[in-house]
């Protein structure tokens, strides 16, 4: 009688696995880099310059990474949906992810345009070019836009951090694979079922088995 253990349920691509936790660690030093800003606001300008080109340069940074991401995603396999998982949950997680590539896109894009509209141009020192400048230097942009990227930073933080307690909420209540799939650990794989199982092993229930895995595929 033949039989096969479960396979277990795949997670992302180790490229794209890269790409995710090269992102957190951007996000991170931009948030921190954008704070100590504040902080540095009534000191000298040379500190102040130095965090800006920090917060500019991962700004830049993480712009371009999330581009090859999505390219990256776009072009990939689709990931199956986790079982047990209902098309509400889905959908907010998709919701979710593109709201949160929407306003990393938003927010770098306007950042670039802030520095240019200031007059500047964004160096690229170890490749010995600039990037090309958006658009002219405008003071009236640049007070038009300011108070726009700080706000949707906040808003991107926010849906960061739901994001985060999502994640933790799968991982700790749910004990399900999500958060698994974007580690390096691959998900540990289901417990083959016993061979004495003849239930379990009869052409009849595994058919029915066939028939659900199809139908959670239709509705991913």
């Amino acid at each position: 009688m033949p039989s096969s253990a479960p396979a277990a349920n795949p997670g992302y691509p180790r490229l794209q696995i890269l790409f995710h936790w090269l992102s957190v660690l951007l996000m991170a030093a931009l948030a921190l880099a954008g704070g100590l800003r504040h902080l540095l606001a009534g000191h000298a300008v040379a500190d102040m310059r130095s965090v800006m080109i920090v917060h500019i340069g991962c700004g830049m940074a993480l712009l371009f990474l999330t581009l090859l991401r999505a390219a990256t995603r776009l072009a990939g396999p689709a990931l199956p949906p986790l079982a047990g998982s209902s098309r509400a949950q889905r959908a907010c997680a998709h919701a979710a992810h593109l709201a949160i590539y929407g306003l990393i896109l938003a927010s770098c894009l306007l950042g670039w345009i802030i520095v240019n509209a200031k007059g500047l141009a964004i160096p690229m020192p170890l490749l010995g070019f600039d990037f090309p400048r958006l658009v002219a230097a405008d003071p009236a942009l640049v007070a038009a836009t300011v108070g726009l990227h700080e706000w949707l930073g906040w808003i991107f933080y926010g849906l960061l951090a739901v994001h985060i307690a999502a994640a933790v909420w799968h991982h700790v209540a749910l004990k399900d694979d999500t958060l698994r799939r974007m580690s390096w650990r691959r998900p540990t794989p289901a417990a083959a079922p016993a061979a004495a199982d003849c239930h379990r092993c009869s052409p009849d229930t595994l058919a029915q088995n066939e028939e659900l895995t199809s139908a959670d595929r239709l509705a991913s």
